[in-house]
C-alpha cells in the first residue's frame, strides 16, 4: 500500500469542488483507533492463542503445562538456545539479498510502525505474550498432540509447517519461521520441557526487536 499516494489522493479529494472530506468519517476513526491500539491487539491476540491452546488441551485430553519446568537449568539453557537464533538473524539482515532486502522492507514498513509510540515494557509483554500463547499452540498442542498418532519427526513437520503458515507474509518467511519452527520443536523434544522453546521465542522476539527498534528511529 502507498501511503504517500493514498495522502496525495485524499488531499486532492479535499481541495476539489464538493470534496469535503467528512462525507463518510467512519473509515478515518476506525484506522485512528486501530493504529492507537496495535500493542492491545497484538496482547490480545498471542493471549487469545494460549486461551485456545488450553481449550484444546482439554478438549483432546493434553496437558501441555505438565511439561513446563522452571528449574534453573532450563533457564540457562533457553538463553545459550536463543543465541544462533539471533546471530542467524542478524547475520541474514545484513545480506544484499533480493529477498532479505524484501523482508526488511516488510518489517521496516509494517512491523515496526505499530510500536512506534510503544515503551520497552510493552515490547517486553508482546514477546512474552507469543512465546507463551504460539508455543502453547504449535508446540505444546499441535506436536504432542499428533506425535502418538504419526511419530516425532513427523510430528514436529507438521507443526513446523502450520508455524510457517501462521507468520507466512512472504514465501521467505514462511521459510525462514519453518526452520525456526523446526529448532524450536526439536528443543522441545530434546529437553521434553515446554519451557524451553517458551523462552527462547520470547528472547528471540525481544531482541530483534528492541535492535531493530534501536536502529531504526523512525519508527519510534
Amino acid at each position: 500500500m502507498n501511503v504517500n499516494g493514498q495522502s496525495t489522493v485524499n488531499d486532492q479529494a479535499d481541495e476539489s469542488p464538493g470534496g469535503s472530506g467528512d462525507e463518510d468519517p467512519t473509515p478515518t476513526r476506525l484506522g485512528e483507533l486501530l493504529k492507537r491500539r496495535p500493542i492491545l491487539f497484538a496482547l490480545g491476540f498471542e493471549g487469545a492463542l494460549a486461551v485456545a491452546a488450553l481449550a484444546l488441551s482439554l478438549l483432546f485430553g493434553l496437558q501441555p503445562w505438565l511439561a513446563i519446568d522452571f528449574g534453573a537449568d532450563a533457564m540457562v539453557l533457553s538463553v545459550l538456545a536463543t543465541a544462533p537464533l539471533i546471530v542467524a538473524m542478524l547475520a541474514l539482515m545484513q545480506r544484499r539479498w533480493s529477498w532479505v532486502q524484501a523482508l526488511r522492507r516488510i518489517v521496516e514498513d509494517h512491523l515496526l510502525p505499530l510500536f512506534r509510540d510503544a515503551g520497552p515494557l510493552a515490547v517486553f509483554a508482546v514477546a512474552l505474550f507469543a512465546g507463551i500463547g504460539e508455543e502453547l499452540l504449535f508446540r505444546g498442542v499441535v506436536q504432542a498432540g499428533v506425535e502418538g498418532l504419526i511419530g516425532p519427526v513427523a510430528a514436529l513437520v507438521v507443526a513446523s509447517l502450520l508455524f510457517g503458515l501462521a507468520h507466512a507474509v512472504s514465501p521467505a518467511y514462511f521459510v525462514i519461521t519453518c526452520v525456526m519452527g523446526l529448532y524450536l520443536g526439536w528443543l522441545y523434544q530434546a529437553t521434553g520441557n515446554l519451557l524451553v522453546p517458551i523462552m527462547v521465542h520470547f528472547l528471540y522476539d525481544w531482541i530483534v526487536l528492541a535492535w531493530y527498534l534501536r536502529r531504526t528511529p523512525d519508527a519510534r
